[in-house]
């Protein structure tokens, strides 16, 4: 019931600050349209979908292999390093998105709270979405067993809620979304570098296979590309408001 608990207090905690009604109005506006956006596919975007979907199944070939690596090669220096999946989570989203927004709306600095907006609408869509696969799907986590095949469907007990992880749902929709904001090398390599670490030190802790791994950041990833190119939040911009996973217009 822990990651149930997390969900829920990232979705609460983020959907009921807003204090502008047009803010509220666009966060539900956005969800309505992630959740609606398949009935919208094109030949296209089955295919992208249907890609992403086929490296995720993939990486089961290489899951028992991935389990071994990290588990045969700890560190002291890894040890360290592997802590960014207690840090980069939950308590320090939500904070931070509130301190964001609460600032933009405090110093009437439009762009500074519609990054908080964007950022909420990222990171509480994706974890309702990978919480749902999760209870879907009841994969069991490799430090209960060594079958990376076992599966208990319909499941809420933690330790059957293996995929996708939810730590790197969370790390990728956040980091896309602040990666977008400057178009700079080095912004987007530390962003996305740190989502990717928090990926890892879940499997280093024995807590996810990279099959959850790989796909708990795709939907983390798309997710805020979504968020970061829907027409409410970025009008002004002359091109089309594309997801970078699925060929939609809004």
């Amino acid at each position: 019931m822990k990651l149930y608990s997390a969900l829920l207090f990232i979705v609460l905690f983020n959907a009921s600050f807003f204090a502008q009604k047009d803010d509220a109005k666009n966060f539900y506006k956005v969800g309505k349209d992630i959740f609606s956006v398949p009935t919208r596919f094109d030949n296209q975007d089955w295919k992208n979908f249907s890609a992403t979907i086929g490296v995720s199944s993939a990486c089961f070939l290489l899951d028992r292999q991935a389990k071994d690596f990290t588990q045969n090669n700890k560190s002291p220096f890894l040890d360290g390093l592997c802590q960014a999946d207690k840090y980069y989570h939950v308590e320090f989203i939500s904070v931070s998105i509130a301190v964001i927004y609460g600032y933009g709306l405090a110093a009437k600095k439009d762009d500074t709270r519609k990054l908080g907006l964007r950022l909420a609408e990222s990171t509480v869509y994706a974890a309702l979405i990978n919480g749902a696969a999760k209870f879907l799907l009841g994969r069991e986590r490799p430090y209960m067993t060594d079958d990376n095949m076992s599966f208990n469907p319909l499941n809420f007990s933690f330790n059957s809620t293996s995929l996708p992880s939810g730590h790197t749902t969370l790390a990728f929709a956040y980091s896309t979304v602040m990666a977008d904001e400057y178009n700079n090398f080095f912004w987007k390599f530390a962003w996305y570098s740190a989502a990717s670490l928090v990926g890892f030190s879940r499997m280093y802790h024995n807590a996810h296979w990279l099959s959850d791994v790989v796909l708990g950041g795709a939907i983390g990833y798309f997710v805020g590309d979504f968020v970061d190119r829907h027409k409410s939040n970025n009008p002004d911009k002359n091109k089309k408001n594309y997801s970078v996973a699925f060929n939609i217009e809004f």
